[in-house]
């Protein structure tokens, strides 16, 4: 700043003028042993980047902040093919309302049930053999009984009665074996069996058929895809909010639902849980709502989280620059932009409510006097050391 003193000389005053220099208050130029020089390697070159430091305004519109996020189920389930053939009935239209168990589709199961008849024949033959065996024992059992007789008559020897048990014994081995063998043809049924049900292909829940992998005379191999069921209820509701925002909402809490073609309200749902765990890498937290009213809401809707804000709540106006060039800057959207957190680049998960000329509103997550970077570099990373060349007054 230039100031002009008189200065009073041998009875004359003399205009002189003094040009102090200094540094303005904007000046953002680093003096030696600062912190941010003090975290700089020796062997790292630091990034010059320019800033923008965020002065907070009044948020003059006031109205709902609009968080984008799409409604969804519980359960989706995938339908895979349990055995390999050929698709010989195929039902499961997409669009098509499903019960449990309807079918869906059918394979061709002549091997399998040529194969459980030989299997219930051997069931079968088995279940003879075991009964003659079951006889012979009962015979060989008589037989010992009147050897022991006898021998306590003195009429035979002690040697008959051992061939007896002997041929007892062996009776009941065969027995045994004969009726092992029949529960393992009984299990080879079942097998048989399972395979052919397996030909069947049912709707594993509840829904509307979504997708259809396969088309009729189709040959499959296990587990390739063949539908997708969904199902219609109950809808939830996921959505992320920036960390800043934490504690805006809790559990049991009830948020409006809007359409994202009009600010029409369709629908109401119920916080039921917020993650434990915030994202770093949005530095967002999660929140999950059950739908508890509205109509003609399916899977899949685009909605949005409609949170009441109050005018006169703090924002900050910003350049177009601190954005991606290809970024949503729409009511509502969230947009990733970079400040400067000591002497490192950082980012932050902001929310967009309104756009004037080059200048944007961000109506959450930002705090005061932060330094945003203006046209990152692509090559910036979270972490850099930079180094500001001095910004731009807000």
């Amino acid at each position: 700043m230039n100031r002009i003193y008189k200065i009073l000389t041998g009875g004359l005053l003399i205009p002189v003028a003094i040009v102090l220099t200094g540094c303005t208050a904007g000046s953002r130029t680093l003096e030696p042993g600062s912190r941010a020089s003090a975290n700089v390697s020796p062997n790292a070159r630091p990034i010059v980047v320019n800033v923008f430091e965020a002065q907070p305004s009044t948020n003059r519109t006031g109205g709902d902040l609009l968080i984008p996020a799409a409604l969804s189920v519980d359960s989706t389930a995938v339908v895979l093919a349990e055995r390999e053939g050929r698709i010989t009935v195929l039902g499961g239209q997409e669009g098509t309302r499903v019960a449990k168990g309807d079918v869906l589709a059918e394979f061709s199961d002549d091997d399998q049930r040529s194969q459980l008849r030989q299997a219930e024949l051997e069931v079968s033959r088995l279940k003879v053999e075991e009964q003659q065996y079951e006889a012979l024992v009962k015979l060989n059992r008589s037989e010992l009984d009147r050897e022991i007789l006898l021998n306590r008559q003195n009429i035979s020897s002690k040697s008959d009665v051992e061939r007896a048990e002997y041929k007892l014994d062996q009776s009941r081995h065969e027995y045994e074996k004969t009726r092992f063998a029949t529960q393992s043809a009984q299990a080879r049924v079942e097998a048989v069996r399972i395979e052919i049900a397996k030909s069947t292909v049912r709707a594993p829940i509840r829904g509307i058929v979504t997708r259809r992998h396969v088309t009729l005379g189709t040959n499959v191999v296990r587990n390739d895809k063949l539908f997708e069921v969904s199902q219609l209820s109950p809808l939830k509701v996921k959505f992320q909010l920036p960390q800043s925002e934490k504690g805006r909402l809790a559990p049991g809490q009830v948020v409006n639902l809007s359409s994202v073609s009009s600010d029409q309200l369709i629908a109401r749902a119920r916080i039921r849980r917020i993650d434990p765990l915030a994202d770093p890498t949005s530095n967002t937290l999660g929140y999950l709502a059950d739908i508890v009213s509205g109509s003609g809401l399916i899977p899949g809707l685009a909605v949005n989280v409609r949170l009441p804000q109050a005018a006169g709540a703090t924002t900050f106006w910003i350049p177009r620059a601190a954005f991606a060039a290809n970024a949503d800057l729409q009511d509502g959207a969230l947009n990733t932009i970079w400040v400067v957190d000591g002497d490192r680049s950082a980012t932050r998960l902001v929310t967009v409510k309104t756009v004037e000329g080059d200048q944007v509103e961000v109506i959450s997550g930002l705090t005061v006097n932060e330094r945003v970077i203006l046209t990152p570099s692509k090559e910036l990373k979270e972490g850099d050391v930079v180094q500001v060349s001095g910004p731009p007054r807000p």
